[in-house]
């Protein structure tokens, strides 16, 4: 019984949950607070990373998401990171922004934690295509630029 109710608590916190609501502020490429009628959370974007706010192409990154302020969306949140950061995949008319960040060049597949095949492709096909930062000849991806300091 007792291993049940264990194995029940385990799979409910590992059942992806929707929200619905607007990005209320953007802190970067891949950080936002998502604004509900229960209230608000920050959320960290699965499966990218975004240039830091001090890296190159940080601020394009972040204008990128800026467009997305005060808009209608879903967020299909993942789980949780070491920050307390809900893991979400954000979705606005339909459209999946963590997708489109990676194909548009805005952000790196981060592989140490995903192995989402689409952002795969997606980053291979921006880098190809020299799309955002991949204009950049030595372009470093986030987690290294954070090691590096």
């Amino acid at each position: 019984m007792k291993t049940s109710i264990i194995i029940l608590l385990l799979t409910l916190f590992l059942v992806p949950v929707d929200y619905s609501g607007k990005i209320i502020h953007v802190m970067d490429g891949d950080t936002f607070v998502l604004q509900t009628s229960e209230g608000s959370f920050k959320v960290r974007m699965d499966g990218i990373d975004a240039p830091e706010k001090d890296q190159p192409f940080g601020d394009e990154s972040k204008k990128f998401m800026d467009k997305y302020l005060y808009k209608e969306c879903l967020v299909t949140v993942k789980g949780y990171d070491k920050y307390q950061r809900a893991l979400g995949v954000l979705f606005v008319d339909g459209i999946n922004i963590n997708l489109l960040s990676v194909q548009e060049g805005f952000s790196w597949h981060y592989k140490k934690y995903s192995t989402d095949k689409a952002l795969s492709d997606a980053e291979i096909s921006a880098s190809k295509e020299k799309k955002g930062l991949w204009v950049y000849p030595d372009v470093m991806p986030p987690w290294d630029w954070r090691h590096r300091k």
